[in-house]
């Protein structure tokens, strides 16, 4: 069936088709309310939401995709038409590749992506604070301070060289999540910067914690734990005690030290990547 791909009317039918997929596959998919409208693309049938893709681009390169099809219209083409569309606004772009995110226990989205050809990449769990390892030893050569404009430069070095990316990828990730409602903090041992980790303030109690890395020659400190218990009191003390953050399923390191902290694994998140 065709259907004509359009652009979206309400936040509140996003988010209305967002509880309808979750409820309906035991799954915890979630959209970006704050960028509906920014980069994505809807279809309607007469005035309901039936499907919708949001498109996050994190690189000039490559976009990652949250795509959701309500489960009474599925494999009647929505899906595709909504994935074809994105396709042709992203290659005017210079978009090479598509990464679809979804959650772990969706059997229908790993079906669809199978058979368009998405090559499954790496699975992440998100992570939940659920008993706050708040005690630390006071160490009067080792800080977590608010990062200023003149730290940007360490930042990007920082993420890019920690998460395999080239200088230009590092940039262009940090400006798409550089906005008013993330901070971001600087590790500092004996004066000199040693690690970034940042946090993206979700409501007033809630806060996700990402861009984690320490510098490549300053790992074996054990800075990166400092730095984590130090940020979880430094969101305490904002009264946000809600805390999440990812990792990958095979970084065996870092899961022992979030869960050192009190983080316990949630669901489980997959990326699959198409080539466009």
């Amino acid at each position: 069936m065709e259907w004509t791909v359009t652009e979206v009317k309400q936040t509140t039918e996003v988010l209305q088709l967002e509880k309808c997929v979750n409820d309906h596959d035991g799954i915890e998919l979630k959209v970006a309310a704050d960028w509906v409208g920014q980069n994505d693309f809807a279809i309607y049938n007469d005035t309901k939401l039936i499907g919708y893709l949001q498109a996050f681009a994190y690189l000039p390169t490559e976009w990652e995709l949250n795509v959701f099809v309500d489960p009474d219209y599925r494999k009647q083409g929505v899906f595709t038409q909504l994935v074809e569309a994105a396709r042709e606004a992203a290659r005017p772009q210079g978009v090479e590749a598509f990464t679809f995110v979804i959650d772990d226990a969706s059997e229908s989205g790993q079906a669809v992506l199978g058979r368009l050809g998405a090559e499954y990449r790496m699975t992440e769990y998100n992570m939940v604070l659920k008993k706050a390892q708040l005690f630390l030893k006071a160490d009067p050569d080792f800080e977590l301070r608010e990062a200023t404009a003149d730290d940007r430069p360490f930042i990007v070095e920082t993420l890019g060289s920690s998460f395999g990316n080239t200088a230009d990828e590092a940039e262009s990730i940090y400006q798409a999540i550089e906005s008013d409602d993330r901070v971001t903090y600087i590790g500092v041992a004996n004066g000199k910067p040693v690690g970034v980790i940042r946090a993206y303030l979700a409501s007033d109690t809630q806060a996700s914690i990402h861009a984690f890395a320490v510098r490549p020659e300053a790992q074996g400190n054990g800075y990166g734990k400092k730095m984590l218990k130090l940020m979880v009191q430094a969101m305490f003390r904002t009264g946000r005690t809600q805390l999440e953050l990812d990792v990958e399923t095979d970084n065996a390191r870092a899961l022992d030290l979030y869960k050192d902290a009190g983080f316990v694994v949630g669901r489980g998140y997959q990326f699959h990547v198409l080539g466009l």
